[in-house]
């Protein structure tokens, strides 16, 4: 994925209304014969559905409200398809900011047109800022085509989002014209692979620009990929000036330098962090009790951690002021952050908002400064001569440790000092796990045994999150990940604790088939690398570990008396030529008594899907090796 960036800007004192291209496109509820009998997608061949045309117009009305008419065409090629018939369109209801209306749609089937009956649309609301339009399209079969259409109206142009021409369906047309609002200057990004083709039209003497592409393959899911839409095909705007009332020019957010003094001096952001938190009394005598910066930091990180609750919003801002979040003990991420921030700055410690994109919201661009990209904020403290990054709604985040969402992401520290961005590693912190485990196999083929595996750093991160949220979901997982095996029973020691390892203690029972007296028994346990994920032949989006990993195991199998070996495994190291990832296997026999150790070790975080054919082969090879069975000979 090559971005390509380009950029608009438009001054304007009166505009022609005229729309561009919309002429060339259908009717609405006007089926062509090619739709209609269609039946697959020429250019992505597994598809389940096609949209057929994806198609909006934003202008703006005499109020300067941001008006967009948008219209969608979706074929549904076979029955998996039908869901996709079934509709959701979000808009951002906090404040009446935007509402829907005009609301039309129409199913094809059977050479009949069905309307779309205005009693089955209802709202939903998905929080305290989102809600949801939802519709079923009607008498949809495999072979219809549906159609619908609706007006969005927003109250400035503040709202204006990226143009996102690609989904998980592939997409035939998908086309985006823009009225530029009078006097004002935008800039526009657009992020597409080299290989697809835009269309990118501006007609600065209609204050207009025009975007379209064609034939674009649906984007699935693919294992540790990154931000589903940071590889979408998209256009993205943000305002970059504006004509004052005298003639003159005002920039805006012209670089991240710009953007991180504006924002420390905001009112809802940088501004309110110096204000005095209230009844801090609690506080200081934690505070008091400790004799380091850097423990200080971690009395005040715990103490937030443990005395407010995320409510599972993300934020930059504290638009409502801090004192409401820490009277109920209850905000969102940035309200949250913010009252660490301030209170990390009470006590003399230098502390400064970081405004962060975690891995599942998309990817920063270095070279666009836009303040959308963000999703929330985090506190940036500095001490000793280190950097801490803490987000105080992550429970399970120990100081010292960059919560995994935001590894190899951008992040910029609000203060007036920035001058460009930081880029977040996981420096020396791993996704640690030793597992030790004794096993016993009898003359039936049934294999007991007692695993205790210690995990750290970012392996118990994860597991204690994981273990708080659904433990027999946790115990399941691992059945899963070990096909054959069933777990008998599941403790753990430490799930709260910031400085010791998790300690989980497994009882586990696999029963093998016999055959002939013959059992092929199989030693990959609790490795997590029983099944290889990199099967497809290509990939689209880069592969995102996140973190590096070492994971050892270290299994001792005692075998029935009179049982025989007929099957070693041989001793084996596998390492990538970058030696950035390698694996190895040692088993040994000592009379009736298995040894078994493996060592996995990665410190490749970020792989180009460019490079994905040589991962693919390598763990082709490591999973290979790992399950490769141990045959004993079982006397009766």
């Amino acid at each position: 994925m090559r971005p390509i960036h380009l950029y608009l800007i438009i001054s304007l004192f009166s505009v022609n209304q005229q729309v561009l291209s919309q002429s060339s496109l259908p009717e609405f509820g006007a089926f062509a014969t090619d739709e209609i009998t269609m039946k697959e997608c020429s250019f992505d061949k597994d598809a389940n559905a096609i949209i057929l045309l994806d198609e909006a117009f934003s202008n703006y009305d005499e109020e300067w409200q941001l008006v967009t008419t948008r219209r969608v065409r979706i074929k549904i090629l076979n029955e998996k398809g039908i869901d996709e018939a079934n509709i959701t369109i979000p808009f951002y209801s906090k404040d009446k900011f935007e509402y829907i209306r005009d609301i039309e749609g129409v199913t094809y089937t059977e050479n009949k047109i069905i309307n779309l009956d205005r009693k089955s649309i209802y709202t939903e609301k998905l929080d305290d800022r989102r809600s949801l339009i939802k519709f079923a399209m009607p008498n949809v079969k495999a072979g219809s085509i549906v159609e619908y259409k609706y007006v969005s109206i927003m109250k400035h142009y503040g709202g204006l989002d990226r143009w996102i021409f690609q989904s998980d369906l592939p997409t035939a047309k998908s086309c985006f014209l823009l009225q530029i609002v009078p006097n004002a200057e935008f800039s526009y990004a657009v992020t597409k692979k080299t290989n697809y083709k835009i269309i990118v039209t501006p007609k600065p003497d209609l204050g207009q620009i025009y975007f379209e592409m064609n034939n674009i393959p649906g984007l699935r899911f693919e294992p540790y990929m990154d931000a589903p839409k940071d590889y979408f095909q998209q256009v993205e705007f943000q305002l970059s000036g504006y004509l004052t009332a005298f003639g003159g020019k005002q920039t805006v957010n012209a670089t991240w330098r710009n953007i991180a003094y504006d924002l420390s001096i905001d009112k809802d952001l940088g501004g309110i962090v110096k204000k005095d938190l209230p009844k801090i009394d609690e506080v200081k005598a934690l505070v008091d009790k400790e004799t380091t910066t850097t423990s200080k930091i971690n009395a005040i990180y715990n103490y937030v951690k443990n005395n407010f609750t995320w409510n599972g919003y993300d934020s930059k801002y504290a638009v409502d002021g801090l004192k409401k979040t820490w009277e109920k003990r209850n905000g969102t991420s940035g309200e949250i952050n913010l009252i660490l921030i301030s209170l990390l700055q009470t006590f003399n410690i230098e502390a400064y908002p970081l405004l962060v994109a975690e891995r599942d919201y998309g990817r920063v661009d270095p070279k666009l400064p836009f303040i959308d990209r963000f999703n929330k904020t985090v506190a940036y403290v500095r001490a000793e001569d280190k950097a801490f990054i803490l987000d105080a709604t992550q429970k399970f985040c120990p100081l010292g440790l960059t919560p995994y969402s935001l590894l190899n992401t951008y992040a910029l520290v609000i203060n007036r000092k920035t001058t460009d961005l930081i880029n977040l590693k996981s420096n020396n912190e791993t996704f640690l796990s030793n597992a030790t485990i004794n096993t016993t196999l009898d003359k039936t083929g049934l294999l007991r045994g007692n695993s205790i595996i210690k995990t750290d750093q970012y392996a118990k991160q994860l597991q204690s999150e994981k273990i708080k949220e659904d433990e027999k979901g946790f115990i399941k997982k691992y059945e899963e990940t070990n096909p054959g095996i069933a777990v008998d029973s599941f403790a753990y020691e430490n799930l709260n604790s910031d400085t010791e390892p998790l300690i989980q203690h497994i009882k586990f029972n696999e029963q093998f088939d016999k055959s002939d007296g013959f059992v092929l028994l199989n030693y990959n346990l609790f490795t997590g690398l029983a099944k290889n994920v990199f099967t497809k032949d290509e990939r689209f989006t880069n592969i995102d570990f996140g973190y590096p990993y070492h994971i050892s195991i270290e299994e001792t199998i005692e075998l029935p008396a009179n049982s025989k070996v007929e099957g070693l495994p041989a001793n084996k190291k596998l390492i990538t030529p970058e030696k950035d990832i390698s694996i190895a296997r040692q088993i040994k026999q000592s009379g009736n008594t298995l040894q078994i150790k493996i060592d996995f070790i990665q410190t490749a975080t970020l792989i180009s899907y460019e490079d994905y054919p040589g991962l693919k082969d390598f763990y082709k090879q490591m999973v290979n090796m790992l399950n490769e069975p141990i045959t004993i000979k079982l006397e009766n």
